[in-house]
């Protein structure tokens, strides 16, 4: 198991899980609010599979 791989998951995981007011205004200003939150839904949930492959090892 690489711990290094699986920190910088759990990292990546807390930073999309944590509301980013100034990227949201200015995805409301382009106009692609939905397109990003569409987005960081899925890099979640590829970073939870990744994570549970990780520790599958």
């Amino acid at each position: 198991m690489n711990r290094a791989e699986l920190d910088a998951i759990d990292l990546m995981l807390r930073d999309l899980n944590t509301r980013h007011d100034e990227i949201r205004h200015r995805a409301a200003f382009r106009g692609c609010t939905r397109e990003l939150l569409t987005l960081q839904d899925e890099l979640i949930r590829y970073l939870k599979a990744k994570r549970e492959d990780l520790n599958g090892r």
